[in-house]
């Protein structure tokens, strides 16, 4: 029997596919109806590290909900039972282990070297239909985007690879077969507009659930947006460059609002580095601790401040996605 004709193209992504089809779980929450077991979401995972016994593997926080054990279906068509080790509602990322080792994991790649135009595919279970392979392009990088309870999500990866209820938590995917994210969100409005967590950045966060229970997210307090900056003022304050972020909101008794950082504000810097997008500013707070202070530079009317704001955890409430 003759194989199939495929493109250079279709072989890469076909290879692609295969690679790391075989680290991808569905997973899947379920409750009890009347004495009956009812599955009430179906999700996608990534088995990111197995040990002789053990396996570790990463998913959306919204995929396991609140529930303390989910269900794993591997690839090979074997069921476990999972733990859901943590969770962090902010970055929507959750850790689940399931008793088993040997299990075949992703190799990870650099998702800090992506490119827009960069083909990619998604691996996942959309609307339970197990192991479907999407794929598109990266569209961008170092995306912000809001969330329902008013924090953000920086550093997406934006792609146009389709991304369907159920793909969550799945892995997106270079064609040379390395995962450079976790899809987690498709905004609804618009086709090709899906959105992946970094895996360097999931790593990290994993990493902190597994060390301690929980992920310190630091936080300001602001909203904004980036605006250019009259050429005058920058000439009159020797500003390192033309745009700043308008300040368009400040949560009452939050670090900025402590500060005294007010609406209208224009952030042009943080500790003495140009800022050009409010995503820029948060990333300021990464290694930071609480009690931490941060310079902010303020451009007030016609004045310029040097405002210092003592860093504080975010309140466990905001942190929530679900609520």
């Amino acid at each position: 029997m003759n194989e199939p004709f495929m493109d250079p193209m279709s072989k890469l992504i076909s290879s692609a596919a295969e690679a790391v089809g075989r680290a991808v779980v569905q997973i899947s929450r379920q409750h009890r109806r009347g004495g009956r077991r009812l599955v009430d979401h179906v999700g996608s995972g990534l088995i990111w590290r197995s040990g002789e016994a053990r396996s570790l593997i990463l998913t959306n926080a919204h995929v396991v909900g609140r529930a303390p054990e989910v269900s794993v279906l591997l690839a090979s068509g074997k069921r476990l039972a999972g733990t859901v080790v943590g969770r962090d509602r902010l970055y929507d990322l959750a850790v689940v282990e399931v008793e088993a080792g040997g299990l075949p994991t992703a190799v990870l790649g650099d998702s800090r070297a992506l490119k827009p135009g960069q083909m990619v595919i998604a691996v996942g279970n959309p609307y339970g239909l197990n192991w479907t392979v999407t794929a598109g392009i990266i569209s961008a990088v170092d995306r912000s985007l809001p969330t329902p309870n008013g924090t953000h999500l920086d550093g997406l990866i934006q792609t146009d690879a389709p991304i369907n209820p159920g793909n969550s938590g799945g892995p997106l995917a270079l064609l040379n077969g390395h995962v450079i994210g976790l899809t987690t969100i498709k905004i609804d409005q618009g086709d090709g507009l899906g959105f992946a967590i970094p895996i360097h950045l999931a790593e990290a966060i994993a990493g902190q659930i597994l060390q301690n229970g929980h992920v310190r997210h630091l936080w300001l307090g602001i909203q904004g947006y980036a605006e250019v900056i009259d050429d005058n003022w920058v000439r009159a304050f020797d500003l390192p460059a033309d745009r700043g972020i308008v300040i368009t909101g400040v949560v009452p008794s939050s670090p900025a609002d402590k500060a005294g950082l007010q609406v209208f504000d224009m952030i042009v810097a943080v500790q003495g580095e140009q800022v050009d997008t409010i995503g820029d500013v948060r990333k300021r707070l990464v290694g930071r601790r609480p009690g931490d202070q941060l310079q902010v530079t303020v451009l007030r009317g016609s004045e310029l401040l040097e405002v210092p704001i003592r860093l504080e955890e975010m309140p466990a409430r905001r942190r929530s996605l679900d609520g």
